[in-house]
């Protein structure tokens, strides 16, 4: 058998030349034609500089079918800029990306089974941040849903609405990012955590400040509650040593409880006080009354004025990050 010929590997521009000499000769449909035509290409180059200070370029020649339907604003942008004789060889169009950012976009919009995006923080950050300069709706949401996904540490999702806070979809990281925050001690909030939240980190210690001297009173005060309402109260249950009830319940709240709001490093929550109340023993306290006074808490979500410590906090944490303020809710339609 004779040997063939090695054929030497065709370039890019001879095999669209040769579309064309088949368009000519064969009558091919132009959609065809037009669908790989150089006319429907585009080259993008990016530029950043390494550690050494050099300027490294990267290229990345793309059809224009792979971002309509992701990146359309980029689609038309580049469309326009070949109208214009741009994002071709000799004139590149520059987009204001690293190397790696636009290739974990691009990795993205070619998401396929066999060659899946990654789901990890720096990646998916990448993609936030392109998406979000091109306008790529699902990119942006796509990149959201998995940061949340993620369950990162409640410091890094402040830093991540500060870096992001032009897109209403991290505004609402704010609310549950500083509420964790709040409830730690400062000493356990690390330094990287500290340079990550600088900006609010003056109000996150404020409002630790403000929690602790709230927890201080009501140790002291031990709610200063009566503990049942004689006016309410069924005759069978009438407490008639009520004042004797008070006095038992002030003791053992001093002696057991109160200490417990002033720990530092670990008071306790509404939901544990309670837990603690009802577990306790209150000898000479009677049922009824104590019955009624743990129905009576049980009632409140939080201790008296910690809401609007919170509120307070993450409205003035979302000033800082310029995250605009929630209107009121709308009220129910009139029937």
């Amino acid at each position: 058998m004779a040997d063939h010929p090695k054929l030497a590997p065709r370039s890019t521009e001879d095999i669209e030349n040769q579309m064309l000499v088949d368009k000519a000769e064969c009558k091919i449909s132009v959609n065809v034609v037009d669908f790989y035509h150089n006319n429907r290409m585009v080259v993008i180059e990016t530029q950043e500089i390494n550690e050494t200070g050099k300027v490294i370029y990267s290229r990345f020649k793309l059809h224009l079918s792979s971002l309509e339907l992701h990146a359309p604003v980029l689609a038309n942008f580049l469309t326009q800029a070949l109208e214009s004789v741009e994002g071709t060889e000799e004139n590149p169009v520059i987009l204001p990306f690293t190397t790696r950012e636009f290739t974990c976009f691009l990795d993205w919009i070619h998401d396929r089974e066999w060659r899946p995006f990654k789901i990890m923080e720096e990646s998916l950050v990448d993609l936030l941040r392109v998406s979000s300069t091109l306008k790529a709706d699902d990119g942006i949401s796509y990149a959201v849903s998995g940061l949340e996904s993620l369950r990162l540490p409640s410091a890094r999702m402040l830093q991540l609405v500060g870096d992001f806070h032009h897109l209403p979809e991290v505004h609402c990281w704010v609310g549950p990012a500083v509420k964790d925050l709040i409830q730690r001690p400062l000493g356990e909030i690390t330094n990287s955590e500290a340079q990550q939240i600088a900006a609010a980190y003056p109000t996150i210690a404020r409002t630790r400040e403000n929690i602790q001297r709230l927890l201080t009173q009501v140790s002291q005060r031990s709610f200063a509650l009566k503990l049942a309402d004689k006016d309410q109260q069924e005759e069978a249950d009438l407490c008639l040593t009520h004042k004797e009830c008070q006095k038992a319940w002030k003791s053992v709240w001093r002696e057991n409880i109160g200490y417990l709001l002033l720990d530092f490093q670990k008071p306790l929550t509404y939901r544990e006080l309670l837990e603690l109340l009802q577990n306790t023993d209150f000898p000479k306290v009677n049922p009824s009354c104590k019955a009624r006074m743990l129905n009576w808490l049980s009632r409140k979500t939080d201790y008296p004025g910690m809401k609007e410590l919170v509120e307070e906090a993450v409205a003035s944490i979302e000033d800082i990050y310029h995250v605009p303020r929630r209107g009121p809710a709308p009220e129910n339609p009139k029937v």
